[in-house]
């Protein structure tokens, strides 16, 4: 039992220390890694805006999910299936956020360069999303 004890205790006490590390940290308080990231996130939140009101379908119905000019319709699926695409850029983002943190201390270029990534990569999915839409509509 006190082999348990012991073990959350570290836990506990290698997080607290963690997060006194990140609190510290300038990666926080760098204003271009918070402007990208909070740009970012409003793309993402304007992207789960978009397509809860712009898909009119039952979440029973099947939508067209992947389309391509030389195969037409290749990928079918329920309409509740397309909101994984902003579910999944959220994650990788998120991603790219917790690696940038990690190399900033020792490269800031590369670590702006992964912040970059993150609106540019929400763009992108936030234009596959209206074209999903327009697809279906």
């Amino acid at each position: 039992m006190s082999v348990i004890f012991l073990f959350f205790h570290g836990c506990v006490a290698s997080s607290v220390g963690a997060w006194k590390a990140i609190k510290q940290s300038e990666f926080l308080f760098d204003k271009y890694v918070l402007g990208m990231i909070a740009v970012g996130a409003v793309i993402n939140a304007v992207m789960w805006y978009y397509l809860a009101h712009a898909l009119h379908q039952p979440q029973n119905a099947f939508v067209t999910l992947h389309f391509t000019t030389a195969l037409g319709a290749d990928l079918i699926g329920e309409a509740s299936e397309i909101y994984n695409a902003p579910l999944y850029i959220a994650l990788i983002s998120a991603a790219n956020i917790m690696l940038a943190r990690l190399i900033y201390s020792y490269d800031v270029l590369l670590a702006y360069f992964l912040v970059t990534a993150v609106p540019l990569l929400n763009i992108f999915a936030l234009v596959n999303g209206a074209l999903l839409v327009a697809m279906n509509a």
